[in-house]
């Protein structure tokens, strides 16, 4: 069977799915930080290929990597690509809860007297 990318009508379904394996905070989450989606430059093996973005938190992205099957995190490159990454193959809900606890390590910012 040929290798084909992933359409966005099979991403919208694939992250409906994996969002009922989320806890509410999570998908409130996704809700927040979800960005229309987009294709994005992605390094491989020299050549660059494309991804689809579904979200952004701080300085990266949440991307499925249609290749790998998962979803992954990362800051995109001075050239706005992704670079070679890893082969996480992670569930939504994981990168998610990457990102929910890294904002909880985040130090509490009081407001300015005024």
């Amino acid at each position: 069977m040929e290798w084909t990318p992933i359409s966005e009508e099979e991403l919208l379904s694939l992250i409906e799915a994996q969002l009922l394996g989320c806890d509410d905070g999570l998908v409130a989450l996704f809700h927040e930080i979800e960005v229309p989606h987009r294709r994005c430059g992605i390094r491989r093996f020299g050549e660059v290929e494309y991804v689809f973005v579904v979200a952004e938190a701080g300085a990266g992205i949440i991307y499925y990597e249609d290749i790998e099957e998962g979803f992954e995190f990362c800051e995109l490159g001075v050239d706005g690509v992704i670079p070679e990454r890893g082969c996480d193959q992670l569930e939504l809900c994981h990168i998610l809860e990457r990102i929910r606890s890294s904002q909880q390590l985040l130090p509490a910012v009081d407001a300015p007297a005024g």
